[in-house]
């Protein structure tokens, strides 16, 4: 499968909902979704696939309940429909999983949706020794003086998390000293229904102008993926 990368230079201004994320130093990536074998296959050398994507897969299911499944691919809005009649729990069939590259800000709100499965590059077992941090466009926008007190933080931080290493302590205990700006890198498997959620919840201006960002990356590459799923969010 090609993954697509949504870098800020690649989004599309027109379908943004929210130009400030445009410019936040993070990186999506999709990794897998769910692709179904056939259903009607006896064995697996039988398998002709004739369910190529997670959207056939969600009408399968669906049209199941209903013992109309002979119908598959017939209508077009078919799961617009049973979305709009809060019939959700079919499109929970399909699933998909990002690489994300933000801050550790972020990462700690991300995995509060526990609906979801994550795994993060450990501050624990990788020493941080490379300063990699995210900075918010805020703070270039702010005072004249904003920018330097956070670049002074960041060297700061970095430094005395080398001098702890330096002195023998654990980079579990060394991290500490380490911002909320840091660098971080997870992986993020949801199903449809959760990432419905996450993308009206985390695209609200309300939310984290970080979160936005990410969340605004995750709803174009879905609407690309699974159009029929996320076309009306």
């Amino acid at each position: 499968m090609e993954i697509n990368i949504f870098s800020p230079k690649n989004v599309n201004k027109e379908n943004s909902k929210d130009d400030m994320t445009e410019i936040y130093n993070i990186e999506v990536k999709l990794l897998a979704i769910t692709g179904p074998i056939s259903a009607t296959a006896a064995s697996p050398e039988e398998n002709e696939s004739h369910l190529t994507g997670p959207e056939e897969l969600i009408e399968y299911a669906g049209r199941l309940c209903w013992d109309s499944t002979d119908k598959l691919g017939t209508t077009s809005d078919r799961i617009q429909k049973w979305i709009e009649m809060g019939h959700e729990s079919v499109i929970e069939h399909a699933s998909a999983t990002f690489y994300i590259r933000a801050s550790r800000a972020l990462t700690h709100e991300l995995v509060r949706h526990r609906t979801a499965s994550y795994s993060q590059r450990s501050q624990r077992y990788v020493r941080e020794i490379k300063p990699q941090f995210i900075t918010p466009p805020e703070i270039n926008a702010a005072t004249p003086d904003a920018p330097s007190i956070f670049e002074s933080a960041m060297q700061h931080a970095w430094s005395s998390y080398k001098q702890l290493l330096n002195l023998g302590i654990k980079p579990e205990i060394a991290r500490y000293v380490l911002p909320n700006a840091c660098e971080s890198q997870i992986v993020m498997t949801m199903n449809f229904r959760e990432l419905r959620h996450f993308i009206k919840l985390r695209s609200d201006r309300r939310s984290l102008p970080e979160m936005r960002a990410v969340a605004g990356r995750i709803r174009e590459i879905m609407k690309t993926q699974a159009p029929k799923s996320f076309e009306d969010i």
